[in-house]
């Protein structure tokens, strides 16, 4: 029995050791994602007034967040017609974190993460037939939210000579496509993870001095080794083990930005009871990424700004189980790109931005090559297709395999079959506006368009039809489009006293299912009669 591929649900953060650093001077210089800014910019189009840091030498920051979440059901099914989706849930997360500067060349920094999670509400077992851990962020009960995690315990030392840091940290590259430390604000939904790393890491800027071009006087080459935390792919506290090396450039002059680098991991799966050989699960990968971004003044107050992100991963594992390889390793190989087009308009605060996505699928789940790209999961794009829908109907798939009536041993490696809330296997388009009437109040408007980049896989479809390629409603080598979905958010922010901010508001998200989903009860019919998927969030965050 074939599973479709699945050596991929990691490979979205397979980054691990990357971080934009390469600062030798004391006033530039950036770890883990938290500057040490020297002045303030101005917002930029309907950006938010920036956080002014609480001293030069010190600072404390943190967000209390609550979201209530309520989401039609029906559209995965059970066996007898039953709905197994989940229809209200609440979420929390709180991070918490600290600065202290001892001298212009030392730094410590401190951040925790703890009731990251559901803590109320509808759960789903969906995905737990073959594992207890099918999504990064559980949804099958608050286990999450019990959780105390560090996301950064580290030391950072600038000399003349570059910049050294050890410890644990989060880390962000270009668009976050592929890394992402889970502290941004995405145009719809949340970052709910984040890369976490205990590094070792070297940056320097060789042409600091020497350089003819400002862009080349700021670049910066930086070298660490990392042993993985938590991201997508692993996580030490389930019981990986994963490690990684990085050299990569990065250069940044005004609103030019160009980065390369070259990532290298290894990593060993917590034990599958499903495995016939007994023994864990290794992948070796090679990551080759590139990120570049420029922009150009638009009149007095307006501004152009273009930016993309390309990624290539290659490499073996050992997770596909299949007649093609249960002897021997899978081959590794995908590429996946983001592409935005930014327009910003400082005196009406207006931000128009387009962008566009690829991330390779796989027409063959049968041979030894796994080609389907994953984005993090932090890298939202919309709020029902891929963060909700995609998740639940992967993991039905995948549970449907387990049934003892269809074969007395599940294939091992299933839950790598299971949509962790990314994209995959898919081609978008997703242009959005952003405006502020008033600096307080911040609207939201956004459509999607997707479509898969190759055959749309279902792990029980596929499976019952020997490997052949079929999608969740049993159509064999269907490509048709998942379909179009629009958002709509609104929030309201509240100044508070001691440089503490209150935001609430709401957000909500309708799919018209396409041609994907064709066949799939609850969600569309053979003879093309569909029922529209929306999803609606009530949101409430403290920051400081």
């Amino acid at each position: 029995m074939q599973v479709p591929n699945k050596v991929r649900r990691g490979w979205s953060s397979v980054l691990i050791g990357v971080v934009m650093l390469g600062v030798a001077r004391p006033a530039e210089a950036e770890t883990g994602g938290t500057k040490v800014p020297m002045g303030i910019l101005a917002p930029r189009g309907a950006d938010g007034e920036p956080r002014q840091v609480r001293a030069e030498t010190w600072d404390t920051w943190g967000e209390a967040r609550v979201r209530g979440i309520r989401a039609t059901t029906g559209h995965v099914q059970g066996a007898k017609g039953e709905s197994l989706d989940p229809g209200g849930w609440v979420a929390t997360r709180l991070v918490a974190g600290g600065r202290y500067q001892v001298t212009p060349q030392l730094r410590f920094e401190l951040e925790l993460e703890a009731l990251n999670g559901q803590i109320a509400g509808d759960t789903t077992v969906l995905g737990t037939a073959l594992t207890s851990r099918p999504f990064p962020v559980a949804r099958d009960g608050a286990q999450d939210a019990k959780r105390v995690l560090p996301r950064k315990a580290l030391v950072a030392w600038t000399s003349d000579v570059g910049l050294l840091v050890l410890g644990a940290q989060t880390f962000s590259w270009g668009t976050g496509m592929l890394v992402n430390d889970g502290a941004g604000d995405p145009t719809f939904g949340d970052a709910w993870q984040g890369n976490v790393v205990a590094r070792l890491l070297f940056a320097t800027r060789p042409l600091d001095e020497a350089g003819s071009s400002p862009l080349l006087r700021s670049m910066a080459v930086f070298l660490g080794a990392d042993w993985v935390l938590r991201d997508d792919n692993a996580s030490v506290y389930d019981g990986d083990r994963a490690f990684a090396g990085v050299f990569g450039v990065r250069a940044q002059h005004g609103e030019d930005t160009f980065g390369l680098l070259l990532a290298g991991r290894a990593q060993t799966d917590r034990e599958d009871q499903l495995r016939p050989d007994g023994k864990r699960a290794k992948t070796s990968v090679l990551v080759l990424d590139s990120h570049v971004k420029t922009a150009w003044p638009i009149g007095a107050t307006g501004r152009l700004q273009m930016e993309a992100e390309g990624a290539l991963i290659s490499g073996r594992s050992t997770r596909l189980w299949s007649d093609a390889t249960w002897q021997d390793s899978a081959e590794v190989r995908q590429l996946g790109g983001v592409g935005r087009v930014r327009w910003d308009e400082d005196d009406l605060r207006l931000t128009a931005q387009l962008e566009g996505g690829y991330a390779s699928g796989d027409n063959n789940p049968r041979d030894e090559v796994a080609r389907t790209f994953t984005m993090h999961t932090d890298h939202n794009v919309g709020l029902v297709l891929f963060e909700h829908l995609l998740p639940l109907l992967t993991a039905r798939g995948v549970d449907r395999l387990a049934d003892p009536a269809l074969m007395a041993q599940a294939p091992p490696g299933t839950r790598f079959a299971i949509n962790p809330g990314s994209v995959q296997n898919a081609v978008y388009a997703h242009p959005s506006v952003r405006y502020r009437p008033v600096r307080p109040l911040d609207l939201r408007l956004g459509y999607l368009f997707a479509a898969p980049a190759a055959d749309v896989l279902d792990a029980y479809q596929t499976g019952i039809r020997g490997g052949f390629p079929a999608s969740y409603g049993g159509q064999v080598q269907n490509r048709g489009a998942y379909g179009h979905e629009v958002d709509a958010r609104a929030t309201w922010e509240f100044v508070l006293p001691s440089a503490v901010r209150l935001r609430v508001g709401s957000e909500g998200g309708v799919l018209l299912p396409g041609a994907a989903f064709a066949g799939v009860p609850g969600l569309r019919t053979e003879g093309g009669g569909r029922r529209t998927v929306w999803l609606s969030r009530a949101t409430l965050s403290l920051y400081w």
